[in-house]
């Protein structure tokens, strides 16, 4: 609760956002999981559909629905890479100004008040730049494993086209 009250009013739009990545960071756990897991692989399964396509336009289709199928995620990831950092800050520079008013005037410390409660102002940037982290890191692993599995079955339909 204390990092709550920490963050200030960005708190509950930081947790939101955590909310959301944590949430297509399971997803995307689950959906490449079922894409390698065996015995009924999705990717086994896109083979097959793409072999017995016998149309090259349908099968560009039903990759172009696959691809969809693997970004899933990827703008919300883009914009908490964007969006958590600075909602970050605006909670730290919300916490100095708070910090600044207590101090008063002349810029005192209440001889009442520990110093050290004063850097929880930063706490709401270090949650922001937390989650832009493992929000970046979730986006580049997820398109660099889309990338390569479409790669590998671009490679499969153009040699299925040009044939033996």
């Amino acid at each position: 609760m204390s990092l709550l009250k920490a963050c200030g009013p960005v708190a509950l739009p930081l947790a939101l956002l955590s909310l959301a990545v944590f949430t297509i960071a399971f997803e995307r756990i689950s959906f490449w999981w079922r894409w390698w897991r065996p015995p009924a692989r999705q990717r086994d399964s896109l083979r097959r559909e793409l072999a017995a396509t016998p149309n090259p336009a349908a099968a560009r289709l039903l990759l172009e629905r696959r691809q969809r199928a693997m970004a899933f995620g990827e703008p919300v990831l883009q914009a908490a890479v964007l969006l958590a950092p600075l909602l970050g800050l605006v909670g730290t520079v919300l916490g100095l100004m708070g910090v600044l008013r207590e101090l008063g005037p002349q810029l005192l410390l209440p001889p009442t008040s520990p110093l050290a409660g004063y850097a929880d102002v930063l706490a709401s940037t270090v949650v922001g730049l937390q989650l832009a982290l493992a929000a970046l890191a979730l986006l580049l692993l997820n398109q660099g494993l889309r990338r390569w599995q479409r790669g590998l079955l671009d490679l499969e339909l153009r040699q299925r086209e040009v044939g033996p």
